[in-house]
């Protein structure tokens, strides 16, 4: 067998695949569409904050994926004079992705934080389930405010930022 790329000739003979192979997740539409657009598969939005549009403080990006039910938070951030911060100086921007999230139907939110002051941070991962049990924080406080916004660790993404620099991938069930 050899291997194509997807390209705007040859999508209509995929569509033709996934709706003949696996017909309640596509028809022949529906898989066009998905294949042609990656807006169907996933698309950003965000939102920012500030005393007026040309001076931002603050943003939240977000990826809407519709076939996950997923609103995922991509980045964030908020000037505090000069220092970055992720917390609390954000929640109505959170609150807002989160209305938004379940105006659009979406049952999950997602957000990966990195390890940095976690006990999973510099070392390698063993038993992935052993260390979500295990996950502790030791004052992170970016970690801590997310946990209690009501996210939950759910997995990681192993050395996702550089050996033994990890990423955990925070779920909040809507």
């Amino acid at each position: 067998m050899k291997t194509y790329s997807l390209e705007k000739n040859n999508i209509s003979y995929v569509a033709k695949l996934m709706a003949h192979i696996k017909p309640d997740w596509w028809d022949y539409e529906s898989g066009v569409e998905q294949l042609s657009d990656i807006s169907n598969s996933a698309k950003n939005i965000g939102w920012f904050l500030g005393e007026d549009e040309q001076h931002p403080k603050g943003w939240i990006l977000c990826t809407e994926y519709k076939g996950y039910s997923c609103l995922s938070i991509e980045c964030l951030g908020y000037d505090e004079n000069g220092r970055f911060v992720m917390e609390q100086q954000l929640q109505p921007l959170i609150e807002k992705a989160e209305k938004y999230a379940r105006n659009k139907g979406f049952r999950i939110m997602r957000y990966i934080i990195s390890s940095i002051d976690m006990s999973c941070h510099e070392r390698e991962l063993n038993d992935l389930w052993k260390e979500l049990r295990d996950l502790k924080s030791y004052n992170r406080e970016h970690f801590d405010y997310f946990v209690e916004y009501g996210f939950k660790p759910a997995g990681f993404m192993p050395n996702c930022y550089g050996e033994s620099y990890h990423g955990i991938i925070m779920i909040k069930e809507l």
